[in-house]
């Protein structure tokens, strides 16, 4: 007879260890909520891993969905707020991200102001999430840039890496070439500034000493409108 009361009281423990179990927040839902708030950001060819929670984190249980703060990405590793309102709670999910592609990096040394030829380059796939400065995705992107700063053999080629050629040289003589209402006007002056095709530079004529601006269009040539 003694044995119904105990077993009515193990029940009643059980009972309460579940109720109390069903109050404690998922740490499941919390990582699913952060990686879904970084996902929403990224290319479909990323792939993004919630980070291990403190495992002694019990948040009571949120009644509605958590919500999390629009991340901030930079590089491979971020930090998500994911927020409670009832009952209040905040919580930063660690976050991992990578993504694979192909990217140009330079198979020869190379030194400032060289060019990169095709033979300076290959394609190899890298996490562009830990690439903090960007890449250049195609050979065709990168071939014939001029290389701002020495490049070692190996390393990823980023934009601020490598320019469009310089086409005129500060100090260079430059034919200038003025066109307008069917007619064209050329001249020689000096280069006040080092351009690239499509950039804007200024020129000293050297007949009249004027200064005026004018356009790259060709190696040692600036182009004005008349």
């Amino acid at each position: 007879m003694r044995a119904l009361p105990l077993t009515l009281t193990a029940l009643a423990l059980l009972a309460t260890d579940a109720v109390r179990a069903d109050r404690i927040e998922d740490p499941a839902r919390i990582q699913s909520v952060a990686i879904a708030a970084v996902a929403a950001q990224m290319p479909a060819s990323a792939r993004v891993s919630g980070g291990v929670l403190d495992p002694r984190l019990r948040l009571p249980a949120c009644t509605e969905t958590p919500l999390a703060d629009p991340p901030t990405l930079r590089g491979a590793q971020t930090s998500v707020t994911v927020r409670c309102t009832r009952p209040p709670w905040t919580v930063y999910v660690p976050v991992r991200i990578s993504d694979l592609r192909l990217v140009v990096v330079l198979a020869q040394a190379v030194a400032p102001g060289e060019r990169l030829d095709p033979a300076r380059l290959r394609l190899e796939m890298r996490d562009v999430a830990a690439l903090p400065f960007g890449y250049v995705a195609s050979l065709e992107e990168a071939a014939g840039l001029q290389a701002r700063r020495a490049l070692p053999s190996g390393a990823v080629l980023t934009p601020g890496d490598a320019r469009p050629p310089q086409l005129v040289k500060r100090g260079q003589t430059v034919t200038l070439i003025g066109r307008g209402a069917g007619i064209e006007v050329r001249a020689e002056g000096t280069a006040l500034a080092a351009g690239a095709r499509g950039e804007r530079v200024r020129v000293r004529n050297s007949a009249s000493k004027r200064i005026i601006e004018g356009v790259v269009s060709a190696d040692g040539v600036v182009e004005i409108a008349l």
